[in-house]
């Protein structure tokens, strides 16, 4: 199991520490927080990770992405 502290920059600012199973991906912990994955991107020590990459214990950033066209 790993733990997590994730701040969450979307819809509500809001902040949650999680234990997760190992090798659970980014995609697993948007899942979990019913977080659509096209809609933010994922930060740890400041620096985008890819989702489909294993969360590493820690502290971690999702920011919601908006774009104009």
């Amino acid at each position: 199991m790993i733990s997590v502290s994730v701040r969450i920059f979307a819809d509500v600012e809001a902040e949650r520490k999680l234990v997760l199973p190992e090798g659970t991906t980014y995609y697993g912990l948007l899942d979990l927080l019913g977080i659509n994955p096209e809609t933010v991107v994922i930060t740890r020590d400041g620096v985008p990770v890819p989702f489909n990459d294993s969360a590493l214990p820690g502290e971690i950033e999702i920011i919601r992405v908006v774009s104009a066209g």
